[in-house]
């Protein structure tokens, strides 16, 4: 008996929509306001140095911004540079092993950030369920915000069509919203909102030409943009 395909529809899923920002720490920044974030990879590996030196590590500007921050990071040597050079509380845990998870449990944070952190997670599953089991253990509302590049940024397509494909050497996966979503939801999490951001990081005829095509492309689709935050919750 011939094997019958799934309709097509089984393979179509809305786009996300949401406001998209200039930059990434404008969003972070803005839903982390007033709050007490567990900030997890707060340290910029193998960048902290560079990063505390130009001003540009978001660990700092959270401090300023955020009612309480605890770091969370696996990078022992990041994490002394950021108390030597911030001051501030900080542990040394993976959030995908139980007793992380109850030492950052502890903090009872309203909310946990991981920014730019889940595309250089080898185990990504882990890392969430982790996240989720920490989630259920400090209740109260809350809420896990995510952000990551985006796979459909219009960014990439325009790198494609030069031949090259532009990607951090220490990323092990690109997610689109649809993906992110899915591997969230397997992993016990409800995503909630979206927003989006731009990336301008170069200088040139070249890279304004592309900075204002990418711009024309998330007016049209928020989804173009370069990059992408999820605002999660725990589910029951």
């Amino acid at each position: 008996m011939e094997e019958e395909l799934p309709n097509p529809e089984f393979f179509v899923h809305r786009l996300a929509t949401g406001p998209v920002a200039e930059e990434r720490d404008e969003v972070l920044l803005r839903l982390c306001a007033g709050r007490r974030v567990l900030h997890v990879g707060c340290t910029d590996h193998p960048l902290t140095g560079e990063r505390l030196r130009d001003g540009s590590i978001l660990h700092a500007k959270l401090m300023k911004t955020g009612n309480e921050v605890l770091g969370v990071d696996v990078d022992r040597e990041g994490i002394e540079l950021l108390r030597t050079h911030l001051g501030g509380h900080y542990l040394v845990q993976d959030l995908s092993d139980s007793q992380g998870v109850l030492a950052a449990a502890e903090f009872k944070p309203d909310v946990i950030l991981a920014g730019d952190v889940i595309e250089h997670v080898r185990d990504a599953a882990s890392f969430l369920r982790g996240i989720s089991a920490l989630m259920r253990e400090v209740g109260d509302g809350v809420e896990l915000i995510l952000s990551t590049p985006n796979g459909l940024g219009a960014k990439t397509l325009l790198n494609t069509l030069t031949g090259v494909e532009r990607i951090h050497p220490d990323h092990v996966y690109v997610f689109t919203p649809a993906s992110l979503a899915r591997l969230v939801s397997d992993c016990g999490l409800a995503p909630h909102r979206w927003f989006f951001y731009h990336v301008n990081s170069r200088n040139g005829v070249r890279a304004r030409v592309q900075r204002t095509i990418c711009h024309v492309a998330a007016r049209l689709r928020p989804a173009f943009a370069a990059g992408q935050v999820l605002v999660c919750r725990a589910t029951a």
